[in-house]
């Protein structure tokens, strides 16, 4: 009989170790994928829900017709228009004041979850930050979504990878994704949203995250 420590046996045990995992390793793979269009989808729509209010709030307060842009308008038709970056201003504020006397923790961004927290991101904090970041872009100021865009499309897709108890590798990897289809439906470009998602969220290039 063969030693116990004979090359060959260990070889063949490694290869049928290998072989059995396998179709464990392509069902993951399988569920990853699937879960990352779901993910990219579910973000697509928010940013786009997100893009329409603040151009409704747009259209409300400063009079932005439907196509137009703030930024692109050369005078306010009405100087009480003037008031409204101002009011915008001292609602965030209030909005501050109160979070801190409720005591919130400093929200965390998807960068940062990837790189301190294995991807774990709050909800609460992401609909906190969804919503100052559509206060002041709606009331005029000179500030733009992205940051909203990112952290929602993040924070859904990190609680969504958590209540499938995915691994942390592969929340990681499922919040790359979704800032990644945030900013490929805001900018309409998904390989821009691509390597948004390698570069700053993942952090990783790898051919499994690929």
């Amino acid at each position: 009989m063969p030693a116990r420590n004979d090359p060959q046996v260990f070889a063949r045990r490694l290869r049928a170790v290998l072989i059995s995992s396998i179709p464990v390793l392509e069902a993951r793979g399988i569920v990853i994928v699937l879960m990352a269009g779901m993910v990219g989808a579910i973000a697509g729509a928010l940013v786009t829900g997100m893009s329409a209010l603040v151009q409704g709030m747009h259209y409300l307060l400063f009079d932005v017709q439907p196509g137009g842009r703030l930024s692109a308008m050369f005078s306010l038709a009405d100087p009480v228009q003037a008031m409204f970056p101002a009011i915008g201003g001292l609602l965030l504020g209030l909005s501050v004041i109160w979070l801190r006397k409720r005591k919130f923790r400093t929200p965390v961004d998807p960068i940062e979850a990837n790189a301190l927290y294995g991807g774990r991101m709050s909800l609460t904090d992401t609909f906190i930050i969804v919503a100052q970041t559509m206060i002041s872009s709606g009331f005029g100021a000179s500030v733009g979504l992205e940051a909203g865009y990112t952290q929602i499309g993040s924070g859904v897709a990190s609680r969504l990878a958590r209540a499938f108890h995915l691994r942390r590798n592969d929340v990681r990897i499922l919040v790359g994704c979704g800032a990644a289809g945030a900013i490929a439906a805001a900018f309409d470009a998904p390989l821009t949203g691509a390597f948004y998602g390698f570069e700053l969220v993942i952090g990783i290039y790898s051919v499994a995250n690929v």
